[in-house]
């Protein structure tokens, strides 16, 4: 049972180049079932390992890993069939790029730490999985464009802030690092 959480998340990214290809093929609503797979398995693994408590940092960077390939290449495609603006693109990117920087720096002297994301950070995880759902049902003209754009609104908001609370946290830790280093001496 230990490692079923971490065959979800393998699954998930595995399942990614087969969303890649029915949206490319424009069969959008075997896309749209594939992707509602993916997002389900997000919210799967996760409550698996802590109801079997078998939660571990292999697994929990497998899925962080899966949801940012995940959540990444589905922008990246609904960019290039002009869905999605490409600035929500590129704050997604700068907001994991922001979130690896602080793993890099916490964990640079091997001394590898707990995954732990922030409440804020799965909001926005989940409101981006909403958003290519959405898109996904607009594709295949059950949902209005209009609606999009407020579910937008709300990533731009949710990756902004839930981007300058890690920053707020990855600097708190390296200030509380410091002085606990400087008060040894």
């Amino acid at each position: 049972m230990n490692n079923i959480p971490n065959i979800i998340s393998g699954l998930r990214i595995l399942f990614i180049p087969i969303f890649s290809f029915y949206v490319l093929s424009q069969q959008y609503d075997i896309a749209m079932y594939t992707f509602i797979i993916m997002g389900l398995t997000d919210c799967v693994d996760g409550a698996l390992a802590r109801y079997f408590n078998c939660e571990s940092l292999i697994g929990a960077y497998l899925d962080a890993i899966a949801d940012k390939v995940m959540i990444n290449t589905a922008f990246i495609i609904l960019c290039s069939i002009n869905i999605l603006p490409y600035y929500l693109l590129i704050l997604a990117i700068v907001r994991d790029l922001i979130i690896l920087t602080g793993i890099i720096i916490k964990n640079k002297n091997n001394n590898y730490q707990e995954m732990c994301p922030i409440f804020l950070s799965k909001v926005n995880t989940f409101m981006q999985i909403l958003l290519v759902i959405c898109c996904m049902l607009f594709l295949n003209s059950y949902l209005d464009i209009a609606y999009i754009q407020d579910i937008i609104n709300v990533v731009i908001l949710t990756t902004i802030a839930s981007a300058l609370e890690y920053i707020y946290n990855y600097k708190n830790d390296i200030l509380i690092k410091n002085i606990k280093l400087t008060s040894n001496i």
